[in-house]
């Protein structure tokens, strides 16, 4: 049993090499964002055409970051970490060789498998070496991988720009090859860590549930077409269901699942940091993508202005998300967390066309807030409530269910802001985000009740 943890040191020589690699799925994920217009004319294509290969990594990654994380759990952490260091290597050659937009299709989609291998498998990694010490993980190593991987979303599309500007398209598959060359030769500190390795006796094949996971990518990749082709809703609809029926079934009675569904039973708080984590993506991503698109149209102010007024709102959620993960309690931070983000909901519905800028910043602040709090809450109590042999799978599920929440987010803000940005636009947006975040404080209740029920064992 670990025992608690006092105040000490980052062991930075472990952690760089899992940071490094955990950061290689945000940046590229939106790396191409400001790339993609120089990467269109260059093939003569249509932005929309293009816009397939930002949904290609989205898309493989919100099926790959559990399968990756679940072969973490039952094979290495420390090689499937390897090994999509080494998919991110081949999915760049491909891309800078690419001759035609299928074969970017084709990079993107191994670059999604690849990059999606980084967090779940150093999370694994880094509770087992805390595990192996007899200590929980500190917050602020947790905190460290969770910033990270803002960051790096938020320098993607700067970096993306400065690339593609000095170096053409190729520029962002190019930076991958020196990225992966540091982390490699920084991980072969780690490469003998004890306990990177899984003890088992049973054979890979046995251990995998392929049926599980084929029907829960089926499941997943059902649900995103009924979410971004609304014409083929009902369809896509009742097809997701009766997978979901069928993944439900089948996990349930699979001696060693994809998805363990009667953990999930038996342990209702961690089913419920799934759904708090995707309607918490689902308020930010309504929030930091409708804000910028407002900002220009209504109160029409330059991208590159807009890029400086959302710059505190970053440095708010970075400060704030190292400041609460010295709490280092979980239910706590959920609970400041939703609170904040109320208060900021609340502030949106002010916005309008004579709002001072400076008003703006202050409430963008406050935004800032809530996300750095929340991207630390939900996974310090997931990391609490994931079993140790399954770390793994369980923070892939976790990066899974924010990408859904971001996709459900951007499908509505298509519909909403169809006839155009404006007031009224925005401030039905904001009334979506606070009946969101009100469903997330009726959330909090589990956390309070769960305890003190008596656990029926599911058999």
């Amino acid at each position: 049993m670990s025992r608690p943890t006092t105040k000490q040191p980052i062991p930075w020589k472990f952690m760089l090499p899992l940071v490094l690699s955990a950061m290689m799925n945000p940046l590229n994920s939106t790396m191409l964002a400001t790339a993609l217009v120089t990467l269109c004319n260059s093939f003569k294509i249509t932005i929309g055409d293009g816009a397939i290969l930002i949904a290609s990594l989205y898309v493989t990654a919100t099926v790959a970051q559990p399968f990756m994380g679940r072969l973490a759990d039952i094979y290495s952490p420390k090689k499937i970490n390897a090994i999509g260091t080494y998919l991110v290597l081949l999915a760049s050659a491909v891309g800078i060789a690419a001759p035609n937009l299928g074969w970017l299709i084709v990079s993107r989609v191994i670059l999604g498998i690849g990059t999606s291998a980084a967090y779940p498998s150093a999370i694994a990694l880094i509770n087992r070496k805390y595990a192996n010490e007899q200590q929980a993980v500190p917050g602020n190593v947790l905190a460290i991988v969770a910033i990270s991987s803002q960051v790096s979303m938020i320098l993607g599309p700067s970096l993306g720009g400065v690339l593609a500007q000095v170096f053409g398209w190729r520029g962002i598959f190019f930076i991958n090859i020196p990225w992966v060359i540091i982390i490699l030769m920084l991980s072969r500190g780690i490469q003998n860590f004890p306990g990177a390795k899984t003890e088992g006796n049973k054979k890979f094949t046995t251990q995998m549930d392929i049926v599980g996971v084929l029907l829960f990518g089926s499941f997943l990749l059902t649900s995103l077409f009924a979410l971004t082709e609304h014409d083929y809703l009902l369809v896509a609809g009742i097809a997701g269901c009766l997978l979901m029926v069928a993944l439900l079934i089948w996990e349930w009675h699979h001696q060693s699942p994809f998805i363990d569904i009667r953990l999930l039973v038996r342990k209702p708080q961690l089913a419920l940091v799934y759904v708090r984590t995707l309607a918490t993506n689902y308020i930010l991503y309504l929030l930091l993508n409708a804000v910028p698109q407002w900002i220009q149209v209504v109160k029409q102010i330059a991208p590159a202005h807009t890029g400086l007024i959302m710059l505190p709102m970053t440095l708010m959620a970075i400060s704030v998300g190292l400041l609460i993960s010295r709490i280092n309690r979980p239910v706590l931070q959920n609970v400041l967390g939703v609170a904040v983000m109320l208060v900021a909901c609340l502030c949106i519905l002010s916005f309008n066309a004579a709002m001072p800028v400076l008003v703006i910043i202050a409430f963008l602040v406050i935004i800032g807030a809530a996300d750095g709090i929340n991207m630390i809450a939900n996974q310090s109590l997931l990391n609490q409530e994931a079993p140790p042999d399954q770390k793994g799978v369980s923070f892939g599920l976790y990066r899974t269910a924010g990408y859904i929440g971001a996709i459900i987010s951007g499908s509505q803000l298509k519909v909403v802001f169809h006839h155009g940005v404006t007031d009224a636009a925005f401030h039905r947006v904001d009334y979506f985000a606070l009946i969101s975040a009100v469903i997330l404080l009726l959330l909090l209740i589990p956390l309070f009740v769960v305890k003190k029920m008596p656990r029926a064992e599911i058999l």
